[in-house]
């Protein structure tokens, strides 16, 4: 199992960025490796989110199945994608005057045993990684533009 964390501190309050990342189809607005997100079932606090998109300059579709636990966190399963069952959660914790997203994908690479992990463990793990960050660094922008309003 290959585990990817990746955090980040911003300076507002818990319930304020978790409704931030939790409006998935406004992420196009802000992210941008995504074109279009769409919440294509809702019961209660457990979605279906269908994103479309562009990683390394290829179209992208992913399909996940997630239950949302507000200001807390968000579980996710990716079941359609690069990485099917992929899962992902975020972690939304108080931290001084603002909040700290913990984002961790746990996957693993299913390909032959030698070329599975050299290509999961140097290249789709730092591609997650990346991917990763750069959504994290929107959050925070979106975040911070959105408490000066």
């Amino acid at each position: 199992m290959i585990k990817v964390e990746n955090t980040i501190y911003i300076k507002a309050k818990r319930d304020r960025v978790f409704s931030v990342v939790s409006d998935f189809e406004a992420w196009p607005e802000f992210i941008p490796t995504y074109k279009e997100v769409k919440v294509i079932e809702r019961k209660g606090d457990k979605i279906v989110i269908e994103r479309k998109g562009s990683v390394g300059g290829r179209e992208v579709l992913w399909k996940s199945e997630a239950e949302l636990f507000p200001s807390e966190r968000i579980s996710s399963r990716q079941v359609i994608g690069p990485i099917p069952d992929m899962e992902i959660e975020w972690l939304f914790e108080d931290a001084g005057e603002g909040t700290r997203i913990r984002l961790i994908h746990s996957f693993s690479y299913k390909k032959p045993l030698l070329i599975g992990w050299v290509i999961g463990r140097l290249i789709v793990k730092n591609v997650v990684k990346g991917m990763a960050q750069k959504t994290l660094e929107a959050i925070k922008k979106k975040c911070i533009v959105k408490s000066e309003k």
